[in-house]
């Protein structure tokens, strides 16, 4: 097994409460903030994990610190495939079909809502949900050893960080927005009242670190130039702080917004994105992040602009998160 970690607390966003997770030898222990305990036994071969339950009690957080422990040690090693727990029964699962389960990162207030449809722009789509405040998706991320997070954005808490990243060559560069503060509160109030789009801010270890705007694409801009899918999905993205560059914690956290995009709703088949044809780094983060594939160029009345897709089988199957 990988060691590179062996104390780690989680939070997860469904929870009322936080666990800590220890990894000592061959066994992992999952501890919840009222003493409840789990204890497995862990044993790795092939790509297989084998986890045994040696102290079990009827506790009613079982099912969540189970959940948390798997992510724990699926995290620590990127090379299995599939889990077999060994508890009052035989629980055999995929590392695909385990980290498509909303829990224990993803608040899933929208699964499974029934279809309405109706017309934007005379195209019709089914009608969202309801914009919710507060954190929607929260995952610790082994390989750069922090929690990444993504909540809907506050404007009366966010702002300022907000202006100062935009006032930032290397962002305006590409978003264009270096403007006065209040006209980024009004683009923020439009943001926030456009009912095709998600505006949020990324968190890592509930620091701010970048901007993301998650939307539907049947609505989009986009939609006019390929053939979309009532239930794709896009996002513009931004690194603001300059601490969190690089590529191994960008690949993370574009990673972790997929993750969170095909955990909120289980008919979203299909990721696209639109970056600048030239714009070289994005370009190349999708060649290291799962699922990604280019599909076409194409010219927006503002942009020359790459269009790249990313599939959910394609993703859950390579690994990913």
């Amino acid at each position: 097994m990988t060691n590179s970690i062996r104390k780690i607390k989680f939070h997860p966003p469904q929870s009322k409460q936080s666990f800590t997770i220890h990894l000592d030898a061959n066994f992992c222990t999952v501890e919840s903030e009222t003493n409840e305990l789990v204890v497995a036994s862990v044993e790795k071969s092939a790509d297989r994990l084998l986890l045994k339950i040696t102290s079990l009690e009827s506790q009613p957080n079982l099912h969540q610190m189970l959940h948390v422990a798997l992510d724990f040690l699926f995290g620590q090693n990127a090379d299995l495939r599939s889990a077999t727990i060994y508890a009052d029964q035989k629980i055999e699962i995929s590392r695909a079909a385990f980290y498509q389960l909303p829990s224990p990162w993803h608040f899933a207030q929208q699964q499974n809502k029934p279809e309405t449809l109706i017309i934007t722009n005379e195209r019709q789509h089914p009608k969202r949900p309801i914009l919710t405040a507060g954190t929607h998706y929260r995952r610790f991320v082994s390989s750069i050893n922090k929690t990444i997070s993504f909540r809907t954005v506050d404007i009366e808490k966010d702002l300022a960080i907000f202006h100062n990243w935009h006032n930032q060559p290397r962002v305006y560069d590409l978003w264009d927005l270096n403007k006065p503060i209040d006209e980024l509160r009004t683009y923020l109030e439009k943001a926030l009242a456009d009912k095709h789009l998600i505006p949020m801010i990324a968190e890592a270890d509930g620091a701010p670190i970048g901007y993301f705007e998650i939307y539907w694409a049947a609505e989009d801009r986009l939609a006019p130039y390929y053939d979309y899918e009532a239930y794709d999905r896009g996002f513009h993205f931004l690194i603001g702080e300059r601490r969190f560059l690089g590529r191994d914690n960008t690949s993370a956290v574009v990673t972790s917004v997929m993750h969170m995009i095909f955990l909120d709703d289980e008919r979203t088949k299909r990721i696209v994105v639109e970056p600048r044809a030239d714009n070289k780094k994005v370009l190349l983060y999708a060649e290291l992040v799962p699922g990604w594939k280019f599909i076409k160029e194409f010219d927006f009345p503002h942009k020359r602009a790459a269009l790249l897709m990313a599939k959910r089988d394609d993703f859950f199957s390579a690994g990913a998160p």
